[in-house]
């Protein structure tokens, strides 16, 4: 084996982190420790044989070998790389009321530093951004997305994608133009955090493979903060990407660090109901062209109400 036989493609903020990491609990799965390959969207000239020693030099003969990407799902000229490096590979896609992964998505970025606006302001950016055109299509839309990953700043004021990241249909056709239907599994986020242990069973029978050990961790990773982080604590994870910098300090210093890198107590607004009723009438059409792509009722998304949900219940 060169090359992975299955992707996670998204979408962002609907449990594509936890997913990967409850399938790897199958002895005869391997999914590479680095979170989200960049390879299919910036990566691609460097060629297949660059993706497969960069991402999966660690793979020991496992059957199922594949990775996460959110913007697979989102990115235009992604399916078609795919379709040319992996024509078998076997695709899943995890779903999430659009409403709230943009309301989830924005928070995320916005509680660790990468968003300056409020929400509402971040949506008007972002619709400014498609009506200026672009659109990420085509090999000059990679180009633009390439160099936005160069220069994060930039992706993160430019190139905000909380509103178009959610239109599933057009994405899910995408896949389906160029892959057999039989190679795309479409999932949805609500089924994963109400009863994730059977949600990965489906996903490793989807993946012809028996039955794995129950999960006995099912507590989601990369989960939505409740707070924001601080300046100096959002610094630091920018600098150790993630490594616990506290735990690395002498036992005398960590007491400090602690206190310097605290969190700024801001606990995440609810979405101001106004808000949330664009929302809905922004994606009301493309929902019903996702319902009648998928056959799934998916009135629920439509409610105005807002869904209460835990910590937990956030992967």
């Amino acid at each position: 084996m060169n090359r992975p036989n299955f992707l996670v493609l998204g979408a962002a903020k609907a449990g594509t982190t936890s997913l990967c990491h409850y399938l790897a609990h199958h002895p005869d799965v391997f999914v590479p420790e680095v979170k989200e390959p960049i390879f299919f969207d910036a990566e691609y000239e460097r060629g297949l044989d660059y993706y497969w020693k960069k991402y999966f030099s660690g793979w020991s003969g496992q059957s199922a070998v594949g990775e996460g990407r959110v913007f697979n799902l989102y990115l235009p000229f992604v399916p078609r790389r795919i379709r040319e490096g992996i024509p078998d590979a076997k695709l899943i896609a995890v779903l999430r009321n659009p409403v709230e992964r943009a309301y989830s998505h924005w928070w995320h970025r916005f509680s660790y530093r990468d968003e300056s606006l409020p929400f509402h302001e971040a949506i008007r950016a972002n619709l400014a951004r498609i009506a200026d055109g672009i659109l990420f299509e085509g090999e000059a839309g990679a180009r633009l997305w390439r160099e936005g990953l160069v220069h994060p700043r930039a992706m993160a004021t430019t190139y905000r994608v909380y509103l178009d990241a959610g239109l599933y249909a057009q994405q899910i056709r995408r896949y389906l133009d160029l892959f057999p239907s039989r190679q795309l599994k479409v999932m949805f986020y609500e089924d994963l955090v109400s009863d994730p242990r059977s949600f990965v069973r489906d996903v490793w029978n989807f993946l012809e493979l028996s039955n794995g050990p129950e999960l006995t961790d099912t507590e989601p990773l990369n989960a939505a903060r409740t707070t924001r982080r601080g300046v100096l604590e959002s610094l630091a994870g920018k600098i150790f990407r993630g490594r616990d910098l506290i735990g690395l300090a002498p036992g005398p210093l960590q007491g400090p660090m602690r206190w310097l890198f605290r969190e700024k107590s801001m606990v995440r607004p609810l979405l101001d109901p106004g808000v949330r009723q664009t929302l809905i009438e922004y994606y009301r059409e493309p929902n019903g062209e996702l319902e009648r792509l998928v056959g799934r009722d998916l009135s629920s998304w439509s409610e105005p109400g807002i869904r209460k949900t835990t910590k937990a219940q956030e992967p």
